[in-house]
């Protein structure tokens, strides 16, 4: 048992001396979505930042889309979990994530959407996406989402955060981590095992245990 603490000692400074910068980009959406309230999509911000740089995407389109196609869920077909009008609303998912799935691979890697990748020219990404016109009432609610989306501050959790590894990295810290590990570890070192005790010598053991060596 003691041993178990000394490792975990040692494993909360490795993580702690070895720690990312943060993404805050979840964050940011969640911010914008929780403006939102009706939207199914509040909850998947993980989801859709891991699909963008799988497919290598801005992680704001998925969500300008949805709120292009659907009102960022208000407005859409319940059954199709289709947020995003893929492939003219005639396509059903199984989840929303299924949907932030496809649509972020179709954008990253179908070759409708080279030119699109290549400018990152976002009237490109609608020309195709939308297919016929009128485009500009649609480029304009795009460019919304993105916008807001970029204007979002997350320097509060920044600072939060970079104190918190501060400390954690702090030799002050380090050192009551370590002590209160060992204390703790001394404790379970001489804690009494009572399932090894039948019920009836109980009352014995907690006499014994109640005597505990002194330590030097």
């Amino acid at each position: 048992m003691f041993k178990r603490y000394i490792i975990l000692f040692f494993v909360v400074l490795i993580i702690a001396s070895s720690a990312p910068a943060k993404d805050f980009r979840p964050l940011k959406l969640k911010k914008f979505l929780d403006r939102f309230p009706w939207s199914p999509l509040r909850g998947h911000e993980h989801e859709i930042v891991y699909c963008a740089d799988l497919f290598g995407i801005d992680y704001r389109l998925y969500v300008a889309i949805a709120g292009a196609e659907s009102s960022f869920g208000k407005r859409y077909p319940r059954e199709t979990k289709n947020l995003t009008g893929y492939n003219s609303c005639n396509t059903a998912f199984d989840s929303i994530y299924h949907n932030i799935y496809e649509t972020s691979k179709l954008i990253g890697t179908r070759h409708y959407y080279e030119k699109y990748r290549a400018t990152q020219d976002i009237k490109e990404l609608v020309y195709v996406y939308k297919g016929v016109p009128p485009f500009d009432h649609y480029i304009r609610n795009l460019r919304f989402a993105l916008d807001e989306i970029t204007a979002i501050s997350v320097e509060m959790e920044k600072q939060k955060h970079a104190a918190w590894l501060a400390r954690l990295n702090s030799p002050e810290y380090k050192k009551k981590l370590r002590e209160a590990l060992t204390r703790q570890g001394i404790v379970a070192w001489y804690s009494t095992r009572y399932d090894q005790y039948r019920p009836q010598q109980t009352s014995t053991v907690s006499y014994k245990v109640a005597k505990k060596p002194e330590l030097n």
